[in-house]
C-alpha cells in the first residue's frame, strides 16, 4: 500500500469513527420560527403545553405495583400549544404564555409501552414500544413522528400503576405532513433536514399526575394479565435543541481532512 492509499485509507476511518461516535448532549434554540398556513410566529422561547386528561392501563403485580417489564397502554393525551417569547439566552424563559394563531395541537395514538427500570423510593422508567405523534391546526395536519423506543422517568411515588412525576421526552419529527408548514432558527433558516437526521429534536418535560383511580381488571391487550386504570393529567414546556457532537469527534473529524489534505498534495507533487 503506497502513502497515498494509505492516507486516504485512514482519513476515511476517522471520518467514520467521528460520524459513529455518540453527541454530547444538546443545546437548547433560541428564537426560533413556526410557519403554519395560517400563522407565522417568530421568536419561540419555549412551547407551552396544556393537555386534557389521558387514560394509561398499567400491567401490575398481585401488590397492585408496577414492576420490570410491564406493560402499558394510553388514550386521549392531547396537548394544546401556546408558546412563552425568547427572552432569556438557554431555557430559561419566562413571561405570560402567548397564543399561536393557528390553535395547534400534539395528538399521540397507538401509545404502548413498558416499564423498564424502576426508581429508588418509587416510581419507575418507562420506554415506548409503539405510538405516534400528530402535530395539526386549523390548516389541516402538519408534522408527524414515532415516539417508539423514547421515554421518561416518573421520579416520584408510583400509585396502583398509575405514577405522579417528571419526564423527559426527546421526539424526532420524522414527516412533514403540509408544505407550508416550516420550522426555522432565529436567522430564518429551515430546519426540515436537520431535523429529518435527527441533529434537531423537540424536547418536551412533562409533569405528569394521577388524578383518578378506574378500576382493576383483565389488561385490555392481554387479558390473562391484570392491569390497574388511571387517569393522568400532563403539562409542562417543550424546547427545540440541537445535537452537539462530542469533542472527540470533532478532533477524528479535523484528523480525517489533514490526512486527506496530506495525501492530496503528495499528489500534487507527483
Amino acid at each position: 500500500m503506497n502513502f497515498k492509499h494509505f492516507v486516504r485509507t485512514a482519513a476515511a476511518a476517522a471520518l467514520v469513527a467521528a460520524s459513529a461516535s455518540a453527541s454530547a448532549g444538546y443545546v437548547v434554540l433560541d428564537g426560533w420560527q413556526l410557519q403554519t398556513p395560517t400563522t407565522s410566529t417568530p421568536n419561540i422561547g419555549r412551547l407551552n403545553l396544556t393537555s386534557g386528561t389521558a387514560v394509561v392501563e398499567q400491567q401490575v403485580n398481585g401488590l397492585g405495583q408496577a414492576f420490570v417489564g410491564a406493560k402499558f397502554t394510553e388514550t386521549g393525551s392531547i396537548y394544546s400549544l401556546t408558546y412563552t417569547k425568547e427572552n432569556v439566552t438557554g431555557g430559561g424563559d419566562f413571561g405570560a404564555p402567548s397564543m399561536l394563531g393557528d390553535m395547534l395541537t400534539i395528538s399521540f395514538s397507538n401509545v404502548a409501552g413498558k416499564v423498564v427500570a424502576l426508581n429508588p423510593g418509587g416510581g419507575f422508567k418507562y420506554q415506548f414500544t409503539s405510538g405516534t405523534f400528530m402535530m395539526s391546526g386549523l390548516g389541516g395536519a402538519y408534522a408527524s413522528g414515532s415516539i417508539v423506543g423514547l421515554g421518561g422517568n416518573a421520579s416520584s411515588t408510583a400509585v396502583i400503576g398509575g405514577f405522579n412525576g417528571d419526564s423527559t421526552l426527546l421526539a424526532m419529527v420524522l414527516n412533514t405532513l403540509n408544505p407550508s408548514f416550516a420550522i426555522k432558527d432565529s436567522l430564518g433558516n429551515n430546519l426540515a433536514a436537520d431535523m429529518a437526521m435527527g441533529k434537531v429534536l423537540f424536547q418536551a418535560v412533562t409533569n405528569n399526575n394521577t388524578t383518578g383511580f378506574l378500576g382493576t381488571g383483565a389488561c385490555s391487550f392481554d387479558a390473562t394479565k391484570v392491569c390497574s386504570k388511571v387517569t393522568v393529567a400532563s403539562g409542562g414546556d417543550a424546547y427545540l435543541v440541537r445535537d452537539i457532537p462530542e469533542p472527540a469527534s470533532i478532533a477524528l473529524a479535523g484528523v480525517a481532512l489533514l490526512g486527506l489534505g496530506v495525501a492530496r498534495r503528495r499528489s500534487a507533487k507527483k
